[in-house]
């Protein structure tokens, strides 16, 4: 947005290499993304809408209490953080609010329902891009349009991971690179009404179910 004023400035408790991973990462599959930044005390949620229906989210510390809600590009969002070595960041231009409509997860109210390892995690990711391709290749390169492999997608995005666990959060959870490489690693999955979420090391991924009866009468 050229000549539009600068952001609100924030000051973190360290660098703002954690955030500018994100960004660059999110910006990198999608150079139009837009990050949702929530400022709550001294927690900074950053949170980006992923294709998997899923929103991926990553906290900062704050080196001192903040109340801030805006919407950014993750372009420019990457190059400031990068800059911010003392902690001081200069958040982009805000973009109108309109420009992001999803909801976004509670911040309390969780309960584990399970840990998985990451060998398991990795397992499922691998069957499903194996499943992916050979469905594709089954298909022909003359019917294997955009809009039918969006629908081979996303059926195996909705197929649980593990009991009723939305395979999406792992899918989400991959993209942004939020699995790490240890494999003795686990990953904690969490529930909090209708949403899930998915904890990692290296950030976290959070759907909400949609309920079929309210599908059936909305």
């Amino acid at each position: 947005m050229p000549g539009a004023p600068d952001g609100p400035r924030l000051t973190l408790a360290g660098t703002g290499r954690d955030l500018a991973v994100l960004a660059e990462r999110a910006a990198r599959h999608d150079a139009t993304t837009q990050i949702r930044l929530v400022a709550s005390g001294r927690a900074l949620a950053a949170f980006v809408a992923t294709p998997f229906d899923a929103l991926a989210v990553r906290v900062s510390r704050l080196a001192d209490p903040g109340d801030l809600d805006v919407v950014v590009e993750a372009v420019g969002l990457a190059a400031r953080a990068r800059s911010a070595r003392d902690g001081t960041l200069v958040l982009p231009p805000r973009l109108p609010d309109m420009l992001w409509t999803t909801p976004l997860p509670p911040r309390s109210g969780w309960t584990q329902v399970t840990r998985l390892s990451l060998p398991e995690v990795r397992a499922r990711l691998g069957a499903d891009t194996d499943e992916f391709r050979a469905r594709a290749a089954s298909m022909g390169a003359g019917r294997a349009s955009s809009i039918a492999l969006a629908q081979i997608a996303a059926d195996l995005w909705a197929r649980p991971l593990t009991g009723d666990v939305p395979a999406r959060l792992a899918h989400a959870a991959d993209y942004l690179g939020f699995l790490p490489d240890d494999e003795s690693d686990e990953v904690a999955v969490r529930r909090a009404g209708p949403w899930w979420r998915l904890d990692a090391r290296h950030g976290t991924t959070a759907v909400r179910s949609l309920d079929p009866l309210r599908l059936l009468v909305g």
